[in-house]
């Protein structure tokens, strides 16, 4: 799956990465591509609060990509991963403080 973010702004860009996030199933992979450096720190932010996402990044000349993949477990407790989207209000706090 892929969403391109790069004409969406603050905060919408973030939610809809969320909601690309929570539908992501174990194993699935999702691309992702910003421009504003400021979203790609905020969904940077959102994938670090979650345990069963890993992903890699790559700066291109007008745009970050951040490649994300769904582990099967969470790699804290072992137990299958159940995503929370509770994680909104945090980026809207973080992102209003700059």
């Amino acid at each position: 799956m892929e969403i391109d973010l790069r004409d969406m702004v603050w905060p919408v860009s973030v939610i809809q990465c969320n909601e690309a996030l929570t539908r992501l199933e174990p194993g699935d992979d999702l691309t992702i591509t910003v421009s504003d450096p400021d979203v790609f720190h905020n969904i940077v932010l959102l994938i670090n609060s979650r345990t069963d996402l890993r992903f890699d990044q790559c700066r291109k000349s007008d745009s970050y990509q951040l490649n994300v993949h769904r582990l099967a477990t969470d790699q804290r407790t072992g137990a299958e991963s159940n995503p929370s989207t509770d994680n909104q209000d945090e980026l809207v706090k973080s992102h209003a403080n700059r």
